[in-house]
């Protein structure tokens, strides 16, 4: 969590954003609000719109109780999934941002508009664990965007974190470059979960992006193996 500033600290910082405010996370440009975002990348934020409460997938309009027809015929760990945005515009912007340059401003406003997600979907839990990196992108890029991500999450809702929970016991290839017919085959067995940490316990496991839920699938085989009562994906955006 951020420290509490004192009234002079405060009044400090309202001076310094007026003569240079902070970058929009999504397009660079000044933003005034002080919320991350700038006003017009902030209003064409893309709404998640009706999704399966399953798989988190876009059911349109006539959304249905239970699994959507899609995942009624997928197996699966998950025991829910619930997004921020759809993975497009501005969202998809300040995810690939975040992701792959270095854009670390984009956690915040992601974080809490998960939060509020989660919030709004009135999702049982009661740990938030993010989705580890391998060691070597760890290394390679400096910083975990999940990590970052449910620290975010965690400093918004009354739910501890552990971000020690789920290691990753070896690398794997990004599920968007693998055939379609492969995906999900990769993550499997590459994490492992601390019983003392997650038994008996309902997990909210955050993440940036859910695409084909491969690697959360296998996030929350891990997770039960090792005692966890449920697996909800957390996720900002999901493709």
């Amino acid at each position: 969590m951020a420290p509490v500033l004192s009234a002079s600290g405060r009044l400090l910082r309202t001076v310094l954003d007026l003569v240079w405010p902070p970058a929009c996370a999504a397009c660079g440009e000044p933003a005034w609000e002080g919320d991350g975002l700038c006003a017009r990348c902030a209003a064409y934020l893309p709404a998640s719109g009706p999704r399966c409460a399953h798989c988190g997938r876009p059911v349109g309009p006539y959304a249905r109780p239970g699994p959507c027809m899609r995942c009624e015929d997928e197996s699966g760990r998950l025991d829910g999934v619930v997004t921020a945005y759809a993975y497009r515009g501005v969202a998809r912007d300040l995810v690939l941002g975040l992701k792959f340059r270095a854009r670390l401003e984009a956690a915040p406003p992601l974080g809490r508009a998960l939060a509020a997600a989660i919030l709004e979907a009135r999702i049982p839990g009661d740990l938030i664990v993010p989705v580890p990196l391998s060691r070597r992108r760890r290394r390679a890029r400096g910083y975990d965007q999940a990590v970052l991500l449910a620290a975010e999450v965690e400093a918004a809702l009354p739910i501890p974190w552990d971000p020690h929970a789920l290691l990753r016991r070896r690398d794997t290839p990004p599920q968007t470059a693998l055939p379609r017919i492969r995906r999900g085959r990769g993550p499997r067995g590459a994490f492992r979960a601390r019983r003392s940490r997650v038994r008996g316990r309902s997990i909210l496991l955050v993440d940036d992006v859910l695409t084909s839920g491969g690697t959360a699938n296998a996030c929350a085989s891990a997770l039960k193996r090792a005692g966890a009562l449920s697996v909800v994906a957390a996720v900002a955006c999901r493709a």
